[in-house]
This record gives structure tokens, sequence and C-alpha cells, in this order.
């Protein structure tokens, strides 16, 4: 039995879903907002939802895609007790996540939320090319940055949160490039800049197990789409086409894979016009219907036969 993690909004888990149900893998989907009730049966747990329960043992793979388990919690209405007893429930998530990555698995729930921060330094060791980039707080500083060289700047979130939302709007959060910091207060929140990287273009590449599924995007064509290809340009999409990364940066990425101990992921980079390859980020729960799709390369189907292929031992 297959477990899968991931949220209901989650497009791409319900056609991974129709996939394993063509190949008769049998499945069991939790969505983050599911009410799990825990039960301890001598050497196994019993997982009670609203409308079905099973037991751990009956789990022989799982695809942590997005999310979390979301165990109930019975409040006693004495402060101290319920205190005690989240501390207690803090220690029963960790072991059940545990026991969950002892299974062979597709992602996990402990290592999916990286640090962009971490991880760029981590593949700086592999032999990747990366942005210089800086953490700034103070006006002086960020000016000294940008009049230092003749390098352009951009910014761009620490943490690669997309979007920052209300009751009444979303905003996007995209990178935007740095042409001064007159209007920029003395002092501020700490920010992300980084070296701007020209580009012939942009890559996405899903991994997964040691295998590469790769895209590249003439965002840079398009004036909308030139800083971040994430401001898509809806009326004029950007270029998409298949794509075969060389060989020496395919394994390079593998050892970071292996430094973050990560067994699948989306991956951005740039390649620059003298065909440099750099390194931005790698997003373990990243979505990537976004390749599949313009390139044909039937990613949900890969996925499902990939977890069945686990679910034999193989």
């Amino acid at each position: 039995m297959l477990l899968i993690i991931t949220s209901e909004q989650d497009h791409s888990s319900l056609l991974v879903i129709d996939w394993l149900n063509h190949i008769g893998l049998p499945w069991i989907r939790i969505n983050e907002k599911d009410a799990i009730e825990l039960s301890f049966i001598e050497n196994d747990i019993k997982f009670q939802l609203e409308s079905f329960s099973f037991l751990l043992s009956e789990i022989k793979v799982v695809w942590y895609r997005r999310g979390f388990l979301n165990f109930k919690f019975f409040i006693s209405k004495l402060f101290d007790v319920d205190e005690f007893r989240r501390i207690e429930l803090k220690k029963l998530k960790e072991y059940i996540y545990y026991k969950l990555s002892q299974l062979p698995n597709i992602n996990r729930f402990e290592n999916a939320d990286v640090n962009k921060l971490i991880v760029t330094e981590k593949a700086s060791e592999v032999g990747l090319l990366t942005p210089k980039e800086y953490l700034v707080s103070n006006k002086e500083i960020l000016q000294k940055i940008l009049t230092s060289t003749n390098t352009e700047h951009a910014t761009k979130s620490i943490s690669g949160y997309g979007t920052i939302s209300s009751d009444t709007v979303n905003y996007k959060i995209l990178t935007k490039k740095l042409d001064d910091a007159n209007s920029t207060p003395e002092n501020f929140f700490p920010s992300l800049v980084q070296e701007y990287i020209e580009k012939r273009y942009e890559l996405r590449i899903f991994y997964m197990h040691g295998k590469f599924w790769s895209m590249a995007i003439f965002s840079q064509s398009d004036d909308t789409t030139e800083v971040d290809f994430r401001n898509y340009n809806i009326v004029k999409p950007n270029r998409n086409i298949p794509f075969n990364v060389p060989h020496h940066i395919k394994q390079k990425i593998i050892k970071l894979m292996e430094k973050l101990d990560l067994n699948c992921g989306s991956i951005d980079m740039i390649v620059t016009p003298q065909l440099e390859f750099v390194f931005l980020e790698v997003n373990p729960v990243g979505q990537f219907g976004m390749v599949s799709y313009p390139c044909n390369y039937y990613l949900h189907r890969e996925v499902a036969q990939h977890l069945h292929t686990l679910s034999h031992g193989s």
C-alpha cells in the first residue's frame, strides 16, 4: 500500500493517482486538513480518519508531496496538562515521520523545506557555479555593494516563497533588479541581494532518484519575464523546449542532492550567454507539470511507475 501525504489543492497528486489506478498500485491519500486519530495496537499504529483507517504496517512505500499529518489533539482545558500533551504529541509526530522515512519513498517531510542560503553554499561545495550573494539590512552597505563593481544586482526572497496572501488579494514575490539604494530606509529587514546573471535561457529540471527531465525556458526574449519567468506573460507565453543537461552538470547535481539528502526536486538554473551553467535553487516539492506538458515527458506517469517499482522493492 502506498501512502500519499499532500494538500487538497495539489493537482499533480490527482494526476499521479490516475496513473496509480491504471497500473494497479493501491494507495491511501491524506490531505493536511484531514484529522487523524492515533491508536496503538501492540507493535503497530492505527490511523483513523473520518471515512477510513489503516495500520502503519500496511504501508510499504511513501510519497510525501506536500502538507503534513494533522493529528487530533484532545484538549483537557487544563493549561499545564495540555502543554505537556503538546510536547508528547510533538515527539509522537517525530517518531511517526521517522518510521515513514524508513520506508522506500519519494521525498520526506523532514527535509522538504530546504534553506536556500544553506543550499547555495552546498552547491558551491560540489562545484556548481552560483551567483555571488549578500545578506543586507543597512542602506550604506547596500549602496556599497551596488556601486563596488560594474555588475548588476537583484533581490529575491530568502525563503523562496512566491506569494503573500490576504483576505482580499494575493501579492507575487518576484526577483527584482536593484538600481540604487536611494529610496531604501537606513535600516531594514534582512534581505537577500544577488549578483544579477545575464541569461541565454533558464532551465527547470525535474530530478527523481538520479534521473533528469529538463526544460529550457526562453524567458530572456520577453521584457515581462526577462528578470523572473514567474512573471508570466499569459498573452505571449515563453517558448519552452526539452533540454539535455550536460553529463558533468548532472553529476554535480546528483552530488548536491545527496548532500541535501533529497531524492526528488525541481531545480532552477541559468545558462549564460557564455554557456556557463549557474545553479539558483532546488524545491523538493516544486511543481513538475510545467516541465511535463511542454516537453511531453509524462512525469505524472513516471512518478507513479517509480512508486510502483519502490513498492516491489526494486
